[in-house]
């Protein structure tokens, strides 16, 4: 049994080669470390760059224990007291080559001690301190003796070091554990101590980092992820995350792991040094690698044992220092060759005494209880020996009731003829890590010396069904967590057979599979028969069926129409037009607008089922406040059931359904009302599938249905009591970013309407934008063309001008090149539309802007979302954990340095929150309000944005800051120093998934050429965040913009779905598309995979164009004769024997502004001289399209047959 260690390095850009980076203040990753942020000086840095560190003169980065770790050069490194208010001396300390210096955080802090000492069996005192619970162990000699048991337990020549980096790195903006490479550990430096003794502590006090030095060039490497990237290749396909279940073992900087969880990291980077290896696209000695690798994974197997868990199975039969007894009484015994099963199994039973007195009384303990269980419980709990399992993780298994409550199902028996359960159905208790399949697998199928005492028979097959099914549910989890309710039988096949390293692959037989499929039905909704066959989370796809079956019937259903002489459309010139007075509108547009949201009304108030959606700036929130007015003034004040996704939808919806009397609707997030009910679970908030208590409601509305995923859903459809609801309506905007989690249901759904000339009237689609402002708006015809559908002739023209920097009105465009530009850009645009200035004092505009007046009580705490940054991501210089960093430089730089010096409190968390600072809460959550008579909801929502407007200094735990939101803006909040991290983050720039739900006034979008989150989806939604100004800040030109208008970039359509019509991917395409959303033509020798389209007459075009031999291209640029900004997108530009053709489908000429787009584009055609190479083509007046006219036109237009 060995100890092996993982540790974190900072992101360095010439991979930790004993230099300073060449790039240090454009390295925006390392700065998501506090310690980073604190201690970086860009200017020095920048002046130093490349240098190695042993030439530095005199002073070292705040990263200086990282970069070293793949240097052959070493350098003199200095220990700074990590407790900055002891004021200990700095000890130098000359560091090896390949070495690194990390400190085990976890292990000195006062809120772990006691399950620290309890599973290493420690006898360490108390702290001097009565009844602390929280902050750093401060005594020496208790930090002496931690660190001793932490570092005495790694092996030189043995231990191996993984290295590892967090959310910090450029490789993957969704993933926070990434490891970077292995080696072998050659030294372990000694315990060294603060300076000389002071006359205040006149104790020692330890250096919490010890130097790792490692084998690295005869024993370890480091995958190719710097070379990768310097290449421009994408890194995807080598990236190598963490073992699963292996969280706390990579975190806090220094951490142990034992063998087991370094198998699992082994095998991972097994299967990364193979792609690399088969991509070849950098040089290496892979081959070499790989065969160390596996010496090494031979190796640690025969170290891990065939029972990792038995120290953990010992403490749930009452041993608290099982941990212990494992490790210092049953290893020597597996080490001589003995089982030690059978050993503690001798004591249980009675058959033996226990010969180690300090352990005695505890097993006796143990002896007792296992004497009081049953046979199958001492079946399960020798099965659970064999799995690398914590204490916290066996007792929920092994007992029935807290089992249960985190969705394992199983029995006893069925857990041992099946451990594959566990990691199908553990949904966790918000304690301890979920049991990941990797850990159950390496239980039932050990190697080597691992599998000695283990039933041949009892060890798992290959291809056994059990394992197949839990791999394939494990494939399926991660499928939904990106999107998709299901996956095509091979696709799943193939998913599972790169599940694990080639040597411990899993090679499903797919006629095995098929003829077994009742076995795999019983976790899997497993369509043998389907077109094309199949999988899916069996209780997702239950509750994706159930959605779907329970619509129908409310489609056919009506309510009876309102009162004789009730008019809807009266209401609406009530509500807006005689209160607000003109529009500003043309007469014909107010008529239309005002038309269609009556309609819209009628649907709303006589169907049992409808959705009411339209595009950005349509007035869905207008139209339902009228609608709940005009339902209290029908049916009087009958309850109704106000629902949203996230708090603060929930917030927003609240305050824009007020009554004319300013009293404000209950309303409710989805999950509120879901653990109200029982179907969430407290413990971890997972959805319970049943249990639950149903509700219900005449009226019950839902909005912001877009961020809805299909399991939610299915579970709130569930807990409502439908039987008792007349009316069930959906809201939202089907362009915006899908859900986080599986389905795209509102999209679906409208789908499925639309499908339907009766069903179609349960949709309430608004068309018309009602404002002037909306109306006229540039930006927002911008975002036009990113739309699912209702497309227009005149999307290129905006593109075109955003290109040609030819816009006005509420769009300004501005385009850089790199981060400096970019800063420039940005800090320009800001200060000609928020009036700042550079003076002295340029904080006080800058306060000013988000409503910090210099007296306090003048605060308007609604101000603070005024304006806004977004970014597409967090990381990248230009991506929001910069952008806050270079604001709060720039505007809170005195009030930074002024915390760190000794006048108030110290910054507040990560990212160094102080007095004055924008921040946004990350988590909903329930905390008192103050003063209790004013607007306060004692509830924050996540994503509520607001002003620290206090500070207050206490002893390190009372130290808390006062934060104003601007939804609740009478009414304070207090924050701890202990809850900042995990509840408030900066908020002067925030990602465009954050801001989803929410509207600024003025928005700086940041729009680079590429990122790993942009879709057509982020770009929509970016762009309709704004009430007054949109500024787009674009990487270079509008490449990004064009590219992002491709169906193909739709992250929405190109999920797999099975709601009313099945949704996937044939085999031979790479991504996924939903056929009846997606439109695909025809495979042609130009196109043999066909190309994604935005129309289906486009589909029926491109079809008779390759039937007749005519090359053709969709959506290429067309510029004019002066200009190559200037230019338009035909749908299709068309070649044949010479000559070029521009083809042009219109769709909606009786929609007046459509046809006043085509009429403009037709007339830039013209002006360029290639108005008599266009050719045309109309959908019929119902939308229909006559594929036979289509082929006589192109026959007579370019074949130029009669």
């Amino acid at each position: 049994m060995t100890t092996h260690l993982s540790t974190r390095l900072v992101w360095h850009d010439r991979a930790w080669d004993g230099h300073i980076c060449d790039h240090p203040s454009k390295n925006t990753y390392c700065v998501v470390q506090q310690h980073i942020r604190d201690g970086r000086d860009d200017d020095r840095e920048d002046k130093a760059a490349g240098l190695p560190l042993a030439e530095l003169d005199g002073w070292q980065p705040p990263c200086s224990r990282d970069p070293i770790a793949f240097s052959n050069h070493g350098y003199t490194i200095t220990h700074n007291d990590p407790l900055e208010f002891r004021q200990l001396p700095s000890v130098k300390e000359d560091i090896p080559p390949y070495s690194v210096c990390p400190s085990p955080y976890r292990w000195m802090r006062e809120e772990n001690f006691r399950i620290i000492c309890e599973d290493e069996k420690l006898d360490i005192r108390e702290s001097d301190s009565k009844d602390k619970e929280f902050g750093w162990v401060f005594e020496p000699d208790r930090q002496h003796e931690l660190l001793k048991n932490f570092w005495g337990k790694l092996e030189k020549d043995k231990s191996l070091v993984f290295f590892y980096c967090n959310h910090g790195n450029p490789l993957d903006e969704s993933q926070n554990r990434i490891l970077l490479g292995v080696s072998r550990i050659s030294q372990i430096g000694p315990q060294l101590y603060f300076g000389t003794k002071l006359p205040k502590y006149p104790d020692q006090y330890p250096i919490w980092s010890r130097c790792i030095t490692h084998d690295f060039e005869k024993q370890g490497f480091r995958l190719p992820y710097h070379e990768y990237l310097k290449a421009g290749y994408d890194p995807k396909n080598i990236l190598c995350l963490v073992p699963e279940g292996a969280l706390l073992n990579f975190s806090y900087v220094a951490e142990q792991l034992g063998d087991d969880m370094a198998v699992g990291a082994l095998e991972r980077l097994v299967q990364s040094v193979q792609a690399v290896k088969d991509e070849a696209k950098v040089p290496g000695d892979w081959d070499r690698h790989l065969v160390w690798l596996n010496d090494v994974l031979s190796e640690v197997w025969l170290n891990r044992g065939p029972f990792p868990g038995i120290g953990s199975v010992l403490q749930y039969l009452g041993c608290e220092s099982g941990t212990a007894f494992h490790r210092q009484v049953l290893v020597p015994l597996l080490n001589k060759g003995e089982n030690a099963w059978e050993y503690v199994l001798a004591i249980l039973e009675g058959r033996k005494k226990c010969e180690q007195k300090q352990y005695a009384k505890a097993m006796k303990q143990a002896s007792e209880r296992w004497a009081a269980y049953k046979e199958p419980r001492h079946n399960l709990l020798a099965k659970l020996a064999r799995f690398e399992l914590s204490p916290s993780q066996v007792e929920r298994i092994a007992n029935p009731d807290t089992r249960a409550e985190c969705g394992i199902t199983g029995t006893d028996n069925e857990i041992v003829a099946n451990p594959y359960l566990l990691s199908e159905m553990d949904q966790g208790d918000g304690v301890s890590d979920l049991i990941a399949l990797e850990t159950v697998d390496r239980g039932m199928r050990p190697e080597g010396a691992a599998a000695r005492f283990i039933d041949k028979e009892d060890v798992c097959a290959q291809d056994d069904p059990r394992r197949i099914r839990g791999v394939a549910v494990a494939v399926l989890q991660g499928a939904a967590q990106n999107g998709d309710t299901l996956l095509p039988f091979a696709e799943t096949v193939n998913r599972i057979t790169k599940r694990f390293p080639e040597r411990r692959a899993c090679w499903p037989d797919r006629d095995l599979v098929l003829g077994q499929a009742t076995f795999y039905q019983e976790a899997l909704d497993f369509r043998v028969d389907g077109d094309p066959p199949t999988m899916a989370l069996k209780w997702l796809a239950e509750l994706e069926r159930e959605v779907c079956t329970r619509l129908p019937r409310r489609t056919k259903a009506k309510n009876d129409p309102p009162k004789k002489g009730w008019s809807w459309e009266k209401l609406l010139l009530e509500e807006f037009g005689k209160k607000s007075g003109s529009t500003k509108l043309p007469p014909q547009v107010e008529l239309r607008a005002r038309t269609e949201k009556a309609e819209a009304l009628e649907k709303l108030y006589e169907g049992r089922f409808s959705v009411l959606c339209g595009r950005a700036g349509t007035g869905k929130t207008s139209v339902l406040k009228v609608f709940l007015k005009g339902l209290e003034e029908l049916e009087g004040k009958r309850p109704i059931l106000l629902l949203a996704p996230t708090g603060k939808a929930r917030v927003r919806l609240m305050d824009r359904t007020k009554r004319d009397d300013g009293s404000v609707r209950d309303a409710y997030t989805i999950h509120q009302f879901l653990m109200r009910h029982k179907w969430l679970n407290p413990e971890n908030f997972a959805l319970k599938l049943s249990g639950g208590d149903q509700h219900g409601a005449p009226t019950v509305i839902i909005d912001e249905a877009s961020m809805i995923s299909i399991d939610l859903l299915g579970v709130l459809f569930r807990a409502l009591d439908l039987n008792k609801v007349s009316r069930l309506i959906l809201v939202g905007d089907p362009n915006q970013l899908p859900p986080i989690g599986p389905g795209r249901p509102l999209v679906d759904i409208i789908a499925w309407l639309e499908s339907d000339d009766d069903r179609k009237k349960c949709l309430a689609r608004l068309m018309e934008r009602a404002r002037h402002e909306d109306h006229e708006s540039q930006a927002l015809q911008l975002a036009d063309g990113y739309l699912r559908d209702d497309t227009s002739p005149g999307d290129d023209d905006m593109l075109s001008r955003v290109a040609r920097e030819d816009v006005g009105g509420d769009l300004e465009v501005r385009y850089w090149r790199d981060g400096s530009q970019l800063e420039e850009q940005l800090a320009a645009s800001m200060k000609k539309h928020l009036k700042l200035n550079d003076g002295n004092k340029s904080y006080i505009p800058f306060n000013a802007s988000l409503g910090l007046a210099e007296d306090p009580k003048e605060n308007s705490p609604v101000l603070a979302e005024r304006w806004q940054i977004l970014s597409p991501v967090r990381n990248h210089e230009f991506g929001t954990t910069e952008l806050n960093r270079k604001i709060q430089a720039k505007y809170r730089g005195g009030m930074l340095n002024y915390s760190k010096g000794r006048g108030g409190p110290k910054p507040f968390g990560e990212q160094e929150i102080v007095w004055t600072d924008k921040v946004m809460q990350a988590i909903n959550c329930r905390k008192k309000s103050y003063p209790k008579d004013e607007d306060g909801l004692s509830y924050v929502a996540n994503g509520e944005i607001g002003l620290v407007v206090a500070t207050q200094k206490g002893s390190e735990r009372s130290d808390s800051i006062r934060v104003q939101f601007s939804t609740q803006p009478k009414s304070s909040y207090y924050y701890p120093r202990s809850d900042v991290d995990g509840q408030l983050e900066l908020a002067y720039a925030l990602t465009v998934h954050k801001s989803q739900g929410s509207d600024f006034d003025i928005v700086f979008l940041i729009l680079p050429k590429s990122a790993s989150t942009l879709s057509r989806e982020l770009l929509y939604t970016g762009l309709t965040r704004f009430r007054q100004k949109m500024v787009l800040l674009i990487e270079r030109d509008t490449t990004v913009l064009e590219r992002l208008r491709n169906p193909q970039c739709s992250d929405t359509l190109l999920r797999n779905t099975n709601m009313f019509v099945l949704a996937v991917r044939p085999e031979s395409v790479d991504r996924y598309y939903a056929e009846h959303l997606i439109h695909r033509t025809p495979p042609s020798s130009q196109h043999p995979n066909g190309i994604l389209v935005r129309s289906k007459s486009e589909v029926i075009v491109a079809g008779a164009l390759s039937k007749l031999g005519i090359s053709y291209e969709y959506e290429q640029k067309l510029s004019s004769k002066n200009d190559p900004n200037d230019f338009r997108l035909p749908d299709f530009t068309v070649s044949y024997e010479g000559d070029t053709f521009y083809w042009e489908h219109l769709g909606m000429l009786s929609v007046p502004s459509y046809k006043e787009a085509w009429e403009r584009k037709r007339q830039w055609y013209e002006d360029n001289g290639v108005l008599g190479r266009v050719i045309t083509s109309e959908d019929g007046s119902d939308g229909s399209i006559d594929a036979a006219a289509i082929d006589r036109i192109a026959r007579k237009k370019i074949l130029l047959e009669d």
